[in-house]
């Protein structure tokens, strides 16, 4: 069996990658020569745990790096580029349009092709498929099939999960159904067809906003109860204890990522072209992008409190967009934003990040800093997010070396027996 993957970001790399340790003979092509060159050389352009390996034990054997399609009679064409935000937080298809172009072009009867990027629902459809068609002078669900297929893995568990996870496939036809199973029982042995190439497209959608939602009204709940003195953390944890009808997530720092940041703005620019405003997912992205404004706003007010001024001292703890599953990915991540609005008031803000590059952290103006380094003479602590290795830490010991009283932003709950220390001023997201 042999596919060719279009597109090797975080997405299509993961794909190819567990394919050919599955058996299948995988192309991978990207229009980056800098990707390629990477890629080439057995270096992952991603952070993801076991790529790396896999990557530089199958380079050269079950998969090959390539600039652009060649001429080889795949048995499928997947499509795995990217579709980011225009600034009125429209999708851009021109990544999908060219991904199209330079497929139908190379498209053969038999074939199948199918679409892994997350799309408006009715993209397939209306805009691939004919370009497909005019590429190839050939006739879908006739000459050639088309399935959408969504990627639903979680960084830092990527590999694990496209083994594990259900495979969602919509298909033109049956025909295209049973190709693409077997392309994907390879990998996992559940799949779910559907009933239709949209419905595919809506289930992809409708898994991300879901849980955006979800942790917006985690975070709504944080904001209401630290307007009235009230514990989120207690609150929460206490209404879901033994009671079967709750499960309300903590509050956190913010949603970001490549995903869910993105995908409930692409369902609300589908729904809004039908005529319909959807309320409940537009206020739940506003909520998250707004925490970590709503935190910088609390760092600024606490330290106006205790009268410090001069070249204070910042320190953030947590770059990546999410610290568990572990993931070096700083794309859309709360901290970005957290960093933009405290440099409105600071100049002296130093990070560390456990996976994420030095060079990632040092491009938004912070200055990389060890953990030890970091809390010398620091003025306030932010743990942005909740990685597995600051349970190890000693905070009690580092918060020793920060200037008095210092404030520590404990924003996943991690070290609330800090509370009870009174040279620090202790918050978080849900508790003032």
């Amino acid at each position: 069996m042999k596919v060719c993957v279009v597109g090797l970001g975080y997405v299509g790399l993961t794909l190819a990658i567990t394919l050919s340790d599955c058996g299948v003979i995988v192309y991978g092509v990207d229009s980056k020569k800098e990707t390629v060159l990477s890629l080439r050389n057995g270096k992952p352009t991603i952070s993801e745990k076991n790529v790396d390996s896999l990557l530089q034990k199958h380079l050269g054997t079950n998969l090959h790096i390539l600039e652009s399609i060649p001429e080889i009679d795949f048995d499928a064409y997947i499509i795995c580029v990217g579709t980011p935000l225009n600034s009125k937080n429209s999708p851009i298809l021109d990544y999908i349009i060219s991904a199209s172009e330079e497929t139908g072009m190379k498209l053969k009867k038999g074939q199948v092709v199918i679409l892994r990027s997350t799309i408006p629902v009715g993209t397939t459809r209306n805009i691939v498929i004919p370009i497909l068609e005019e590429k190839s002078n050939l006739k879908s669900g006739v000459d050639f099939d088309v399935v959408f297929a969504p990627e639903r893995t979680a960084e830092g568990v990527a590999l694990l999960e496209l083994k594990t996870n259900p495979q969602i496939i919509g298909s033109l036809t049956s025909e295209g159904m049973e190709k693409t199973s077997l392309i994907f029982k390879q990998m996992t042995p559940t799949i779910i067809p559907v009933s239709s190439i949209e419905t595919a497209e809506m289930m992809k959608l409708i898994d991300n906003t879901y849980r955006d939602v979800r942790f917006a009204y985690a975070n709504e709940i944080a904001i209401i109860c630290e307007t009235l003195k009230l514990d989120a953390k207690e609150c929460i944890e206490k209404a879901n204890f033994q009671y079967p009808r709750n499960n309300i997530p903590m509050p956190s720092p913010g949603v970001g990522g490549p995903c869910l940041s993105k995908d409930p703005y692409i369902l609300a620019h589908v729904a809004s072209q039908y005529g319909y405003k959807p309320e409940i997912i537009s206020h739940s992205r506003w909520v998250n992008e707004y925490i970590p404004s709503f935190l910088a706003k609390k760092v600024v007010r606490k330290i106006e409190m205790m009268g410090k001024k001069g070249n204070l001292k910042i320190f953030i703890i947590g770059f990546a967009f999410k610290g568990n599953p572990e993931t070096g990915d700083i794309r859309n991540s709360p901290t970005l934003i957290l960093v933009e609005e405290l440099k409105k008031h600071f100049t002296n803000i130093v990070g560390y990040d456990p996976i994420v590059p030095a060079l990632d952290i040092e491009n938004i103006g912070v200055k990389v800093t060890t953990i030890q380094k970091g809390f010398e003479d620091a003025d306030c602590v932010v743990v942005m997010n909740n990685h597995k290795s600051y349970h190890s830490l000693n905070m009690k010991e580092l918060l020793r070396s920060s200037s008095k009283p210092c404030v520590f932003v404990d924003c996943w709950s991690m070290f609330r027996d800090l509370r009870e220390d009174k040279e620090i001023i202790y918050t978080g997201v849900g508790i003032d």
